[in-house]
């Protein structure tokens, strides 16, 4: 049966063709679902990792210091640094505004803070001594020597840096916190968040007499997943109908195909072949099709995924993942003409009715 149902294959070679294409369409974008997801869960994690802070201070009852607007005093960040714990504080100032058209993550920061991210103080070191211009992540687009309009003056880009992009991976844009404050808060000396390094306690915080709130990374961290998770549920949700699709796609020409081969199966079971091994024969038609289709969405996902306005970076995890996937779908897809067989009467080999 296992030499039969391939060389059924072979014989319906282009009808092969085409499902194998178009189910590696639903399996091409499922990958890419998964890049996109994946980098949506990765957000977090690395943005949080490239401050490289132990602890945040943020006004009373924010979520965390990315996805809220209140503000604190930026002379919090002097007398928490005197707290006992404490090894190193850095204000920052985190907002959201647009460039041109485009949504951009700003972000003034401390350039004397020790604290300041290797990836910054490696660019300012290469800025030849440029004073307040902006350090913009690649994604903006913007090469050094170009310019973004802030508040209405037009800051010179003096270095560029990767892999910075965070909340739906908008483009981020670092300044000094001074210019930050002028641009964007009429001058008002005022942070988002006051970063530590080592250790306070809570309740320090609270007996200091500020309305403030201390948060670990796990806390931040999960702030950020807060406000992706109806985007990540969505996304989750599309993944499961494509590979519904694909198995619809791959169940369906399986149908037809038992359909056509009606007086074949009838023959096969005159001859004494039982309903196991045509089964197994169809279930093994309907996996090299799913895995045919599986294996040829990788070039699919991989000539789609630069055409998405969102960076898609597909986990190796998925890759792994896809061959099982794909025998699943060719297991439920050989469900649909498992019936059909069972019904099929050895009589009509004769001629006779089913």
């Amino acid at each position: 049966m296992i030499r039969l149902s391939l060389r059924d294959l072979q014989w319906r070679r282009r009808r092969f063709t085409i499902v194998v294409l178009v189910a590696s369409l639903a399996f091409g974008l499922g990958l890419v679902m998964s890049g996109v997801l994946n980098q949506l869960q990765q957000e977090g994690p690395k943005t949080v990792e490239f401050f490289g802070a132990d602890q945040w201070i943020v006004a009373d009852g924010v979520g965390g210091p990315f996805t809220s607007s209140q503000l604190i005093g930026a002379d919090l960040a002097d007398r928490i640094a005197t707290f006992p714990g404490v090894i190193d504080t850095s204000a920052l100032i985190i907002g959201r505004t647009t460039v041109g058209e485009l949504d951009v993550n700003i972000v003034g920061y401390d350039p004397d803070s020790p604290m300041l991210p290797n990836k910054l103080a490696q660019a300012i070191g290469s800025t030849d001594g440029v004073e307040h211009g902006a350090i913009a992540d690649i994604t903006l687009h913007r090469p050094v020597g170009d310019e973004v309009v802030l508040g209405g003056t037009s800051i010179p880009i003096t270095a560029v840096v990767e892999d910075t992009a965070f909340l739906f991976s908008a483009p981020t844009v670092f300044l000094p916190l001074s210019d930050v404050q002028h641009l964007l808060f009429a001058g008002q000396d005022v942070v988002s968040t006051v970063m530590i390094r080592g250790h306070i306690d809570p309740n320090m915080v609270a007996a200091d007499g500020a309305p403030l709130d201390v948060l670990t990374n796990a806390d931040v961290r999960a702030d950020f997943d807060r406000v992706l998770l109806s985007t990540t549920d969505t996304i989750g949700i599309i993944n499961i109908l494509l590979w519904l699709m694909a198995a619809g796609i791959v169940a369906a020409i399986v149908y037809v195909g038992v359909l056509e081969r009606t007086s074949e199966f009838a023959t096969l079971k005159a001859m004494g072949t039982t309903n196991r091994a045509l089964f197994g024969g169809l279930t093994l038609q309907a996996a090299v099709i799913s895995i045919a289709g599986a294996a040829a969405s990788v070039v699919v996902a991989w000539a789609l995924s630069p055409l998405f306005g969102f960076p898609v970076t597909i986990p190796v995890d998925a890759y792994v993942r896809l061959p099982m996937i794909a025998v699943t779908v060719g297991a439920l897809a050989s469900l649909a003409g498992i019936r059909k067989i069972t019904r099929i009467d050895p009589a009509l080999a004769f001629g006779g009715a089913s």
